[in-house]
């Protein structure tokens, strides 16, 4: 899809009022107030654009308001926001908490949750945990809400945008205070029953501001993305971070982007814009699928900053997309890992701005048995740099005894920052577990190396073998380059071989091939590559169809519910397929 763009307006507002502000509907009351006009969000998808002036968010945000304060929202209560990227959408995070509420955004039914037991199964745990008092939905949703004997047994006011009317005369604003809890971010469920993670005002502008300093943002920046809002790096960094500095923020659905990916670098093209978020995924996507007929033409020189985050970076990924839009006057510098998650707002690290990426190779052996991240030359671990500390955040790499270790000793990732959540929702003891000393367990294993941080994996995911602790992306990497194999959809873990004590690995792969034949050779090339590649054996190769992966709402890759779906099955028949 190409797009034609009217240039955009320069942004009007000024460098500073990021920091004039405490709460998140303040900044917002403030934009509306001093610059009505500016239209500061863009929503793009198939029907066309949408360009929304900083008073129409507002006056949305203040209808909700009143809708919601209607069904006499208790101060505090949870308000469950599951709309498509919209103007009901981002509007309605503001009107939450306008109206004293607690916003917590949900993904609308599709792919993996397009079956409703499904979604009432994703869906009820959350609400069971977090009794909101209300939810907004589209009427899809409503429905089954209405519908679902687990869902209605909660007894949720529930609202459709339909039923946000215009409203004359809104009720008085509901002012929080700079600690009070904004937002509860539920967790992407990749290790199991989403987490609700509160966010206080002043942890979420303090992110804002460090994530500006560090990426050195301007209201003169342009930034567009398509990850979607109810996943925080979508939410945080894609919408209200550029929206609450001044930039122009432009939004297009995930669905789009996922029906064609070149939407996503035509509209970077057409809006000249300057900074994109991504997950790895996408970036691969981009440099294997999209055909060279849809990039005839493209310029990319505009994005000096393109943060790939939220699941691990590879270097092969980082080198194929260069490779690919370096013709398109992409810039390599501007590709910048980063690292964070929810419970630190989003991003605490990343690659300082103009320095190309950083990648290294490292001793398989010495990461195994000795906890040392060892440069080699050949073979071995390609690690790439997740960058340097943003301001107000420091790391520290801890042993199993919370020593904290030298450079180069790998270990667990704490961290410290200005930016830390209150705590996990109905949930004390494991905030005391993690949280010791306004240190956070990040339950991240990486190493330090010349003030850059490397990941290496979660701890949850690490395949152990004789004491011997290996990282499953370093075979996912290898797996991916077998011709076959449908790139970034397969998972490797760890099984246990009781008779032997210790763990064998096995791997769920996606392809498209369907031929017995080509099936059986297509193990044993992914059996010989991991070994050429890490030195380790495959004991179970299971190959699936499109959608065998268990991914989160996020489109990450799920370990830990993809193996519970087939580790029964690999036990029970003690085959190595």
């Amino acid at each position: 899809m190409r797009l034609d763009a009217a240039p955009l307006p320069a942004s009007p507002v000024p460098h500073s009022l990021l920091d004039e502000v405490e709460t998140l509907p303040g900044a917002l009351a403030e934009l509306a107030r001093r610059f009505p006009d500016f239209e500061a969000l863009i929503l793009l998808d198939r029907a066309g654009v949408q360009r929304i002036s900083l008073a129409r968010l507002w006056q949305r945000a203040r209808d909700v308001q009143a809708a919601l304060a209607a069904t006499q929202l208790p101060p505090g209560a949870g308000v469950l926001l599951i709309l498509p990227t919209s103007l009901d959408l981002t509007a309605a995070y503001f009107g939450a908490m306008l109206a004293g509420g607690a916003p917590a955004i949900l993904s609308t039914p599709f792919h993996r949750y397009a079956d409703r037991r499904v979604y009432v199964a994703h869906v009820g745990p959350i609400v069971r945990l977090g009794k909101p008092h209300v939810v907004l939905c589209t009427d899809e949703v409503a429905e089954i809400f209405r519908t679902s004997e687990t869902l209605s047994a909660e007894r949720l006011a529930i609202l459709t945008p339909s039923e946000v009317r215009p409203c004359g005369a809104p009720p008085p604003l509901v002012t929080p205070a700079p600690h009070d809890v904004a937002m509860i971010q539920y967790s992407s469920g990749s290790t199991g029953i989403p987490k609700g993670v509160l966010l206080t005002h002043r942890a979420l502008l303090d992110n804002m501001r460090s994530t500006r300093a560090g990426l050195q943002l301007t209201p003169r920046d342009v930034s567009l993305n398509w990850t979607p809002l109810y996943h925080d790096m979508g939410l945080i960094d894609a919408y209200l971070r550029p929206l609450l500095g001044g930039c122009t923020t432009i939004l297009i659905p995930t669905a789009e982007f996922l029906r064609e990916p070149s939407l996503w670098l035509w509209a970077i093209h057409s809006y000249r814009a300057t900074i994109s978020w991504a997950p790895n995924f996408a970036f691969m996507l981009c440099a294997s699928r999209v055909p060279d007929a849809d990039i005839d033409g493209l310029d990319l020189s505009s994005w000096r900053i393109a943060v790939n985050a939220s699941e691990p970076c590879l270097s092969h990924s980082i080198e194929a997309f260069a490779r690919r839009y370096a013709p398109r006057r992409y810039d390599p510098a501007a590709m910048t890992p980063a690292w964070g998650m929810a419970e630190t707002v989003c991003i605490a690290t990343a690659k300082p701005v103009g320095e190309p990426p950083r990648t290294e190779l490292i001793d398989r052996r010495g990461l195994a048995i000795e906890n040392r991240a060892k440069p080699c030359t050949g073979e071995g671990l390609s690690s790439v740099s997740i960058g340097t500390c943003l301001p107000g955040c420091q790391v520290e790499i801890r042993d199993p005894d919370d020593r904290p270790l030298p450079d180069r000793g790998v270990g667990t990732i704490w961290l410290k920052t200005r930016s830390l959540f209150r705590g996990y929702q109905g949930d004390p003891q494991l905030t005391a577990r993690v949280v010791v000393d306004g240190w956070f367990n990040t339950g991240d294993r990486g190493y330090v190396a010349d003030g850059h941080l490397y990941f290496i994996s979660r701890q949850k995911d690490l395949i152990v073998i004789g004491g011997e602790k290996y990282a499953p992306h370093d075979v996912e990497t290898a797996i991916n380059r077998v011709a076959g194999v449908r790139e970034g959809c397969s998972v490797a873990f760890g099984v246990l071989n009781e008779q032997r004590g210790t763990e064998e690995v096995a791997a769920v792969v996606e392809t498209r091939t369907e031929d017995e034949r080509e099936l059986d050779e297509l193990r044993a090339a992914i059996r010989s590559e991991v070994t050429r590649s890490t030195g380790l054996a495959l004991r179970y190769v299971v190959l699936v169809p499109p959608g065998g992966i268990e991914k989160t709402t996020s489109g990450k890759l799920a370990r830990g519910a993809t193996r519970e779906r087939y580790v029964d099955a690999l036990v029970a028949d003690g085959a190595a397929r």
